[in-house]
């Protein structure tokens, strides 16, 4: 009982270093701060995976290490840097369905390819407007727009279809996935001329909220899978 009332407590220590970390992003306007807070929350989602995870499956580091690159490039508000960050969050979502895939376990693709087509029409619609993207990054971006529409038709159809217990944080983390998306558009695509700072601590935070919820979809889906 001492050992489990030990993991207990250094699993909640762990969670509230890394929301610590998540509320120092939100608040701060130093963007060299933020190059150091942003691998120290992927960090401690490691050191939190690694802790709690019996499978510890390197997916799941893969996927990780791949997000923070892209939020690394996102910090600089450039349009030339935008189309690395788009690469970089290109591999993060290929690797992220997959995994999704593979721990949910879809014996049928239909449902999440037609669940998928309603939010493939409404971000194609978001990025049509912008004419001052360059070319290059609007590529990447209709791409990026086709994973995370099939990423959002899967998490829909498995919380339709088949809801149980791993299905909640998954719904969780597939609202927040959408949300930031949809802030992060708005605030690159739409407002980059603007001097508004409201939409970024908001996308920090969303992005705060997403990796957690991640991290318990995953975890949760094993251990369901394991009984």
């Amino acid at each position: 009982m001492k050992v489990l009332s030990k993991e207990t407590t250094l699993e909640k220590s762990l969670i509230a270093l890394f929301f610590l970390m998540g509320f120092i992003e939100v608040v701060s306007d130093d963007s060299y701060i933020l190059y150091i807070i942003k691998p120290l929350e992927i960090v401690l989602l490691f050191a939190l995976y690694s802790y709690s995870s019996i499978r510890k499956n390197p997916l799941f580091f893969i996927n990780m290490l791949f997000l923070l690159i892209g939020r690394l490039l996102f910090i600089p508000n450039d349009k030339n840097m935008l189309f690395y960050a788009l690469i970089a969050v290109f591999f993060h979502r290929i690797i992220e369905i997959y995994y999704v895939v593979k721990l949910v376990k879809i014996k049928d693709y239909i449902p999440p390819l037609l669940a998928s087509i309603p939010f493939l029409i409404y971000f194609l619609y978001l990025v049509s407007i912008p004419d001052d993207i360059l070319i290059r990054s609007y590529v990447v971006l209709v791409v990026q727009i086709i994973l995370i529409s099939v990423l959002s038709g899967i998490i829909l159809s498995q919380y339709l279809l088949t809801f149980n217990r791993k299905d909640i944080w998954l719904f969780v983390f597939g609202i927040m996935s959408l949300m930031q998306t949809f802030v992060v558009f708005i605030e690159k695509f739409y407002l980059s001329d603007f001097k508004i700072t409201s939409l970024r601590p908001m996308a920090l935070f969303l992005n705060t909220i997403v990796c957690f919820s991640f991290y318990k979809f995953v975890i949760t889906t094993e251990r369901l899978n394991d009984n």
